[in-house]
């Protein structure tokens, strides 16, 4: 064996049935990291809801949203906090904020309205705790999602226990029990550390969730595992897989991660049709320097060829967004 061979420890993945399909609605809650996979979902045309509360990290939170999703418990303006001349939501994301209360309020009830229409229908259901150090916003006593940027001295910083984690998680499932019983759920850990602590306190914060998440999965067979966070700390243990703030995974450990995801978890004749959207999503994305208007037009033509011939293939999926897109060009003077 080659001294190369050496040079990785793979992460093996359990096989996971049943693998994904183009008709299995996912629902996906958690960390940045989640957006990576509901990213990569998504350009290949799966039906794909990420994050309806904006990036949570702490299992409190994740568990808090989708409680409220499968309630369909809406917001009142009064859980809004004002601060720096925005309204927020201490349970969402920045990305839900604004400066006119009622329209904070509008979307954030929207999200939650779409959110439980698509977890009623999903069929896999991923989620990824980030950390179990939590922010809990000393006005209510309740943990918060995202602070906001709100002073530290409004907040106590606490560590969730392992039975803490646990019975987050348990409430979890109920909830989302409540609208898919039949859905399987994928549990996984954010590989990006959590540096605020260091990196002593950051491996306890991951192992409990970890061990937590074993737990669970013990108890609900239809759960299972993605080591997302043992994949980037071992067999990618290496910084030229990082991004500039050697914290958060590169663009190259993203799609090796997704690779094995995809393994692991999508089914092999949907996987087929991959590289073929793939030319489809970058002719999208190429910036044409042709000033020739009939070459444009060739070449727009060519790949709204390709696109009736993937929607023969795949007549369930929607192609408006890749035709309009191509569309455009054809009368291109």
């Amino acid at each position: 064996m080659a001294t190369a061979d050496h040079l990785t420890t793979n992460v093996i993945i359990p096989d996971f049935q049943p693998k994904i399909k183009y008709n299995d609605p996912v629902f996906m809650a958690g960390s940045c990291f989640s957006e990576h996979i509901s990213d990569k979902l998504d350009r290949y045309k799966y039906d794909v809801l990420s994050n309806p509360f904006g990036i949570l990290y702490n299992p409190v939170s994740l568990a808090s949203s989708i409680d409220r999703i499968s309630r369909l418990a809406f917001y009142s303006t009064d859980e809004l906090v004002l601060h720096d001349g925005l309204y927020h939501s201490m349970d969402h994301h920045g990305l839900f904020s604004g400066r006119n209360e009622a329209e904070v309020i509008d979307k954030i009830n929207r999200s939650i309205q779409h959110a439980h229409a698509h977890l009623k229908k999903s069929k896999v259901i991923c989620i990824s705790p980030g950390t179990a150090k939590v922010y809990r916003y000393i006005e209510t006593a309740a943990i918060a999602g995202n602070c906001h940027k709100i002073p530290q001295s409004h907040f106590t910083y606490e560590t969730l226990t392992l039975s803490q984690c646990i019975e987050t998680f348990e409430r979890t499932i109920v909830s989302i029990r409540k609208l898919a019983p039949e859905a399987s759920i994928i549990w996984t850990v954010s590989p990006v550390r959590h540096m605020r602590d260091g990196l002593v306190e950051n491996q306890r914060s991951k192992s409990t969730l970890i061990l937590a998440i074993e737990e669970v999965i013990r108890n609900h067979p239809q759960s299972g595992y993605f080591p997302a966070y043992e994949i980037m700390m071992d067999q990618l243990r290496d910084y030229r897989y990082y991004a500039r703030d050697l914290i958060h995974p590169s663009p190259v450990a993203v799609d090796i991660i997704w690779d094995i995801f995809c393994d692991a978890y999508i089914d092999l004749q949907e996987r087929v049709h991959h590289a073929a959207i793939e030319r489809i999503k970058r002719a999208m994305e190429h910036r044409t320097l042709h000033d020739d208007p009939e070459a444009v037009r060739s070449f727009a033509q060519g790949q709204l060829k390709n696109i009736d011939q993937m929607a023969s293939l795949l007549p369930d999926l929607n192609w408006q967004k890749e035709r309009q897109y191509f569309f455009q060009y054809l009368d291109n003077d």
